[in-house]
């Protein structure tokens, strides 16, 4: 059974896929924040959260601010680690008119984890969701295409880990 015999040079790359999803999640107790605004007040609340996020807690209450944690810290797990991370880096905004879906908005640290993450920060998708008791957040996002060696595809084959 003849046929051509093709090998590649260990030396070449391949390329992956155009985009690999990320994916974050984070559920908050809703008493936890609404102790932490009732022991620390403002100090808290101008230590996690941005002026506009603080302005849902007059809207929503404890619970909106426990759900806007929950997404900070998704968004964090999306990228990868919080390590240096002010927490009003990561902001989770939302139309100020109609509600409607919340944006990411990441700076200063968050920012640069995230392009050293290869995540595209403003395609970061959130989904926000609480009860009286919990909030949760679920994050997505699409980190950039690298390439691979052909000794790192191969020994991907073989282990299933590069």
């Amino acid at each position: 059974m003849g046929g051509a015999v093709v090998s590649t040079p260990a030396s070449s790359t391949l390329p992956t896929p155009s985009a690999v999803p990320r994916t974050g999640c984070d559920l908050q107790p809703v008493d936890v924040v609404r102790d932490a605004v009732r022991h620390f007040g403002a100090r808290y609340l101008d230590r996690v959260y941005t002026p506009a996020e603080q302005a849902s807690y007059a809207a929503g209450g404890p619970a909106s601010l426990a759900a806007r944690f929950a997404a900070k810290e998704a968004v964090l797990k999306l990228i990868g680690t919080a390590d240096g991370v002010d927490l009003r880096s990561v902001e989770i905004r939302t139309p100020a008119v109609g509600g409607g879906r919340p944006a990411v908005h990441l700076t200063g640290r968050a920012a640069e984890l995230a392009e050293e993450a290869g995540v595209d920060a403003a395609g970061i998708d959130v989904s926000l969701s609480h009860t009286a008791d919990l909030a949760m957040a679920v994050a997505i996002g699409l980190q950039r295409p690298t390439t691979q060696t052909t000794n790192e595809t191969a020994t991907m084959n073989e282990t299933g880990t590069a």
